[in-house]
């Protein structure tokens, strides 16, 4: 079994009424080909994971703290041309395609925030994020796991910074 990846830092964060809300920042993938950690000041931390070649793969894994029905978001950034796009699986299920939507203000070449329109059910215990790409050039930052059906990430990076979990 492969050994379990630090990906994170500080502690989980139990917020509102019981929900469980973690961040998992994606430049802690392991890289190998077809995808490489790229460095821009305004992904989280300055650096983001980007997805260099179709059809290429990363995982990692974590533990998930207490069993529930999560809600996924991700941090991607986008051109507003929809091509730049990857696949985020769970435990080997698919919760989602993100990446290189138009924003609701119509700029482009912004980080944007989008969530899955799937709720997951995850046990507690070990967690298999895997990213697949769809395409080359997509860039995935962070990824949030929350069981508030109505928590909305807002603004930079910085402000869901608290939100992390150690492996």
């Amino acid at each position: 079994m492969k050994k379990m990846l630090t990906m994170f830092a500080a502690a989980m964060l139990a917020a509102g009424a019981g929900a469980t809300e973690f961040m998992v920042e994606c430049e802690g993938f392991p890289t190998d080909t077809g995808f490489k950690v790229d460095h821009m000041g305004a992904s989280s931390k300055g650096a983001f994971l980007q997805l260099a070649k179709r059809g290429a793969a990363a995982s990692a894994k974590t533990a998930i703290p207490e069993a529930g029905d999560y809600y996924v978001w991700v941090r991607d950034f986008s051109y507003g041309q929809n091509n730049r796009k990857g696949t985020v699986f769970l435990n080997g299920k698919k919760v989602g395609s993100f990446g290189d939507k138009k924003s609701p203000d119509g700029k482009s070449g912004t980080w944007m925030w989008t969530r899955s329109m799937l709720k997951t059910h995850l046990e507690a215990g070990e967690l298999e994020i895997k990213l697949v790409s769809n395409s080359e050039y997509a860039r995935f930052d962070m990824i949030i796991f929350t069981t508030d059906e109505n928590f909305k990430p807002e603004g930079k990076a910085e402000d869901v910074a608290e939100l992390e979990l150690v492996d």
